[in-house]
């Protein structure tokens, strides 16, 4: 069947709900229906093109349930934890998440804030990656209450301290005796590299250590460059150590020094940074900084719902801070 001619019979029944319930959540009826129920027959109905017109008129009457949750790559566990917090929090309000996965390309995450707009949502954006000034200067204008989370924009947002968390990092593999530190880092462009590095640059020039440009890195985020990378560093003066700019990347650098017969860590040191829910399971188990990512949606969330039911734009900003989690990759020098 052609998608475009699906009636409200087909929803109802690729819904599994009655069609007097499908038509009461596609007509925007106030008749009480579930939640869950309500947001699976809306997701239905997208899916199968119902009637776009109507489906548009339903999306208005229930503009201030929407929140358009704009994300660089659902698929890394870093922006996948920020986005579960942030829905756990708002489902459990009775908000409708509208997830946008800009996969990094400028046209698309134009397009997702220009459609968000004309939905009239609430946004929380994750813009901890390479957004351009110029969509970064529309979210700032968006006219809807916009949450941040890891960008300096004027309107609310969330902070995490990632030059503190590479400083952690850092000054854990110098108490242990390693003066030849690496860093692998992920795209120039990400905010989130950057900061880390200069973290990493700052800790070391802090506790008397020359920083070897030779033993710094960078890469993407994958764990296919920085297997690369840490074969570029043990292919010259290897370091006895290195700090990834996130877990991922300690993943592929752990992967590759394995592979080039070095055992970790009694060969060689490794620091990952987020604690996604793989490090404790690693052999050996990855020594990383935990940054509260499920906490810091969570609370983007509730800075955005404060401003949605007060009708009030607001540049309040939390930070959150990093901890350090020791684990089975990292070993004192010489130990």
């Amino acid at each position: 069947m052609d998608q475009h001619d699906a009636t409200v019979r087909d929803v109802a029944r690729e819904a599994g709900v009655s069609v007097a319930t499908a038509s009461r959540v596609l007509s925007g009826s106030g008749y009480p229906v579930r939640a869950s129920v309500r947001a699976r027959v809306l997701e239905v109905a997208q899916r199968m093109s119902y009637s776009a017109n109507s489906y548009a008129r339903v999306l208005s009457t229930q503009q201030s349930r929407l929140v358009g949750l704009m994300v660089p790559s659902i698929s890394e566990p870093f922006f996948s934890e920020i986005a579960r917090g942030a829905e756990r929090f708002l489902s459990a309000r009775g908000y409708l998440i509208v997830l946008c996965d800009t996969d990094r390309e400028p046209e698309t995450e134009h397009r997702y804030l220009n459609e968000l707009r004309g939905l009239r949502s609430g946004a929380i954006l994750v813009a901890h990656t390479a957004y351009g000034q110029e969509l970064l200067d529309a979210i700032a204008i968006h006219p809807a209450p916009v949450v941040v989370i890891g960008r300096d924009l004027p309107c609310a947002s969330v902070q995490l301290d990632n030059r503190g968390a590479a400083a952690v990092a850092t000054s854990h593999l110098i108490d242990l005796g390693h003066r030849r530190i690496a860093f692998v880092g992920g795209a120039p462009t990400s905010l989130a590299a950057v900061d880390r590095l200069a973290g990493f640059k700052l800790t070391m020039s802090q506790r008397g250590i020359p920083v070897d440009e030779a033993l710094i890195m960078e890469g993407d985020f994958s764990l296919e460059s920085a297997a690369l990378a840490m074969r570029s560093l043990l292919a010259g003066s290897p370091p006895d150590a290195v700090l990834a700019a996130n877990d991922v990347i300690a993943i592929g650098v752990i992967h590759e020094a394995v592979e080039q017969g070095l055992s970790v860590p009694r060969g060689i040191s490794v620091v990952g940074i987020n604690d996604t829910p793989i490090a404790a399971f690693m052999n050996p188990a990855l020594t990383t900084v935990s940054l509260p990512m499920r906490k810091a949606g969570e609370a983007a969330a509730e800075l955005l719902l404060q401003q949605m039911e007060t009708q009030t734009r607001s540049d309040v900003v939390v930070s959150l801070a990093g901890e350090l989690v020791v684990r089975g990759s990292t070993l004192s020098k010489g130990h």
